[in-house]
């Protein structure tokens, strides 16, 4: 198992009630909904960066095709 870190987080009275009653209805503690949350927020943020990548390979296939 690897490595377990403790982070402490501060947020707004509204962020922290929404947190805590999502927390409640589905059933997990409010720590696995923020290990949740930052997990598919980290999957997004790899995907973004990927279709960037992608977007540049093709405009390089395209400009490559066009020259010949």
């Amino acid at each position: 198992m690897s490595e377990l870190v403790r982070k402490n987080i501060r947020m707004s009275p509204e962020v922290a009630k929404w947190y805590e009653e999502k927390a409640k209805e589905l059933g997990v503690s409010q720590t696995n909904l923020m290990v949740m949350a930052l997990g598919e927020y980290i999957k997004q943020d790899k995907t973004i960066k990927m279709m960037s990548n992608l977007q540049e390979i093709i405009e390089k296939l395209e400009d490559a095709g066009t020259q010949k």
